[in-house]
């Protein structure tokens, strides 16, 4: 009641028509502070929107705005608040009206779930949500128009919602990224013992600690762990008791990751959940040779060789000793997979189909 009263105190709205194709479109991103996978692809997918002459807004905390181009018309709301706090929700459905609008785009559960409930309340307006983790509830996301999901397998997690796959895209990595990486002289290089590289928060979602749990049961390479955050002490303590000190080298955070991938001999993804990973994109972007838990897009990406089951030692243990009884063969093998990236996952390619997806619900 509160929050259908407070709803009829804000003037009725009338969606604008579309103009030569311009499509009016804001994002809804809850995230705050952080800037990860998720919201790197929102960011991405609003700054090329806006690129190409649409009108693009996007509603978000303002610790997001600096990641936003200027052509975005960025309207701060604070998104710390709880999913259903009225006066946070009315507040939220007037910024989003304020933008006249023919489609609102909500990206993951609390946004997705924010939409949802003030969905009576954006009269003419197409609703898109985009989903980029395996739930436990779709609830979030009933009563879409459309539903766009970062992988088949999140898609099969929402219980029959109809959902379209688009994948998460980037940017190809630029002429010299390998180069301006290996001029920064990281260890190891050079040795008798091949280079592995891992990229990530330092997050147990990451499965960083599994990954140096089985690197102590096997010899014989050398590995780069790149990444910041709060596990760190964990994974620096597993170092020690495990002897890996000559072996890991604890990167931190680089701007350079995926220029350091593409000095690696091979790349892994040890995640125990995950929407895309970005950094497999980014890898086989680059050319090497690759091996995944079975997370977001691994399994449409990789050979059944490559993949891992999740949350276990024995799989990475088994994973590490296969790609490293012969590299060279498993690049060759995954020539199609380095060519279906280099095709279908960059920021073009999952632009146009976004794209695609509003058109079809605009009608």
């Amino acid at each position: 009641m509160i929050l259908g009263r407070a709803f009829c105190r804000l003037a009725a709205f009338t969606r604008p028509a579309s103009l030569r194709g311009v499509i009016r479109v804001c994002h809804v991103l809850a995230s705050v502070g952080e800037k990860g996978g998720l919201e790197k692809n929102v960011i991405e997918l609003a700054n090329r929107q806006a690129a190409l002459g649409h009108a693009v807004s996007a509603v978000a905390d303002e610790t997001m705005r600096p990641h936003f181009d200027p052509a975005v018309n960025f309207l701060a709301h604070p998104m710390g608040g709880g999913r259903l706090n009225p006066f946070n929700l009315v507040a939220l459905r007037g910024k989003i009206l304020s933008t006249r609008p023919q489609i609102v785009h909500a990206h993951a559960n609390k946004a997705g779930a924010m939409v949802r409930s003030v969905r009576r309340f954006l009269p003419g307006i197409k609703r898109v949500a985009t989903v980029q983790n395996i739930k436990r509830s779709a609830r979030p996301f009933r009563d879409y128009d459309a539903v766009i999901t970062a992988s088949a397998q999140v898609r099969d997690s929402l219980g029959g919602i109809p959902a379209t796959v688009i994948w998460n895209s980037i940017a190809p990595p630029p002429p010299g990224t390998r180069e301006a990486a290996l001029a920064t002289n990281p260890p190891f290089l050079g040795g008798p013992e091949p280079v592995f590289c891992t990229v990530g928060r330092l997050v147990p979602a990451k499965g960083m600690d599994l990954l140096l749990e089985a690197m102590a049961q096997v010899p014989g390479f050398k590995l780069w762990l790149v990444g910041e955050g709060l596990q760190r002490p964990q994974l620096e303590e597993i170092i020690g008791r495990h002897g890996l000190s000559d072996r890991v080298w604890m990167a931190g955070h680089r701007d350079d990751a995926v220029g350091l991938m593409g000095c690696a001999e091979l790349f892994i993804v040890a995640s125990r959940n995950e929407g895309g990973p970005y950094t497999l994109a980014e890898a086989l972007h680059m050319k090497v040779p690759s091996i995944s838990t079975k997370v977001g897009f691994a399994p449409e990406f990789l050979p059944a060789e490559a993949l891992m089951e999740t949350h276990s030692v024995p799989e990475l243990v088994r994973g590490l000793k296969h790609a490293l009884a012969d590299l060279a063969g498993l690049k060759a093998r995954l020539a199609p997979s380095f060519e279906l990236v280099a095709n279908e996952v960059t920021l073009d390619a999952m632009t146009a189909k976004v794209i695609g997806v509003y058109e079809r619900v605009l009608g």
